[in-house]
């Protein structure tokens, strides 16, 4: 393609990774790329690292919105955090610009959003309320959607705006607790094992999650259970706190699909859960559900998209 063509490019910039989709002016992808330059690599480095992204591509001139913790504290710049009473389709209208990196390039950024709880306790989010307007924008109706991750969050969405979110430093603390500390002595992350997840989900119901994550310590060392088995029973208990949680909230049972937005292989983890709790669910292609979000945030229509 040819440097000098303007193009759309949105980043997924996130902590350690950064993914990145070239679109033509209609919103057909053109390309994609994925790399380890997450803002904690980049260093603060920015304009040097979008100047080589661009090289990459192939183009000089491009309007880019980027989303994730690119906007956060520690990132290129700022966005404000916006209250959930700011509807999802107008997250266009409150991009965040960044003044003139480089020749050529317009960039701004998705602001991420706040929830306070009825305890007036704070809940962030960067980059998953992109995910959701991207599901929207694929027809995805109102209730909870699911976006598994080292942070995983849980959103309620009524009619375009985001009601209340919760999150669970699930991923985070399954990292954590398999690779350092008196559990990770006895555990077997070799394989995953269904029977040994729908006990760990299980096992969650009922137990305050700090004994049930030692008692599955005890489960091994009293051979109750094979090391091979712990990783999964860990995951179980981990995931079905988080659900637990949920269902509590909403009074014990959830009726409605819930719409998971995740990598694969992390998806169906939660997929199984969901499954395993009886809760219908359905699972949104990550990459799909992110250029939906991009066409929107540019303001592509879809007539103008099928010309191309």
């Amino acid at each position: 393609m040819s440097g000098d063509a303007q193009v759309l490019l949105g980043i997924d910039w996130g902590s350690s990774n950064r993914r990145a989709y070239l679109l033509d002016a209609g919103g057909a992808l053109l390309r994609q790329h994925e790399d380890d330059g997450g803002i904690l690599q980049v260093q603060g480095g920015f304009e040097a690292a979008l100047a080589a992204l661009l090289r990459t591509l192939g183009v000089t001139r491009a309007d880019v919105i980027m989303s994730g913790m690119i906007g956060s504290r520690n990132g290129w710049r700022e966005a404000p955090y916006l209250d959930v009473d700011h509807p999802l389709p107008a997250l266009g209208a409150r991009l965040v610009e960044v003044p003139a990196p480089l020749p050529g390039v317009r960039c701004r950024i998705v602001p991420g959003y706040r929830y306070l709880d009825a305890q007036g306790i704070p809940d962030v989010m960067r980059g998953e309320e992109t995910q959701v307007l991207g599901a929207l924008a694929l027809s995805a109706r109102s209730g909870w959607f699911l976006l598994p991750g080292t942070h995983s969050k849980w959103v309620r969405v009524e009619e375009g705006r985001i009601r209340e979110f919760f999150t669970y430093m699930t991923g985070e603390l399954y990292a954590l607790m398999s690779q350092h500390g008196t559990l990770s002595k006895v555990m077997d992350a070799g394989r995953s094992v269904p029977q040994a997840f729908a006990a760990g989900l299980h096992a969650s119901r009922d137990a305050p999650f700090t004994h049930a994550a030692f008692c599955c310590r005890a489960l091994v060392v009293t051979d109750m259970m094979p090391p091979a088995h712990s990783a999964s029973y860990l995951s179980g208990l981990l995931i079905g706190a988080e659900l637990h949680d949920i269902l509590r909230r909403c009074g014990g049972s959830l009726h409605e699909t819930v719409q998971v937005v995740g990598s694969p292989g992390l998806a169906a983890r939660y997929l199984s859960a969901l499954e395993l709790a009886g809760i219908p669910a359905h699972s949104w292609q990550p990459d799909a559900v992110y250029l939906a979000a991009l066409r929107a945030l540019f303001d592509l229509d879809d007539s103008a998209r099928e010309a191309t």
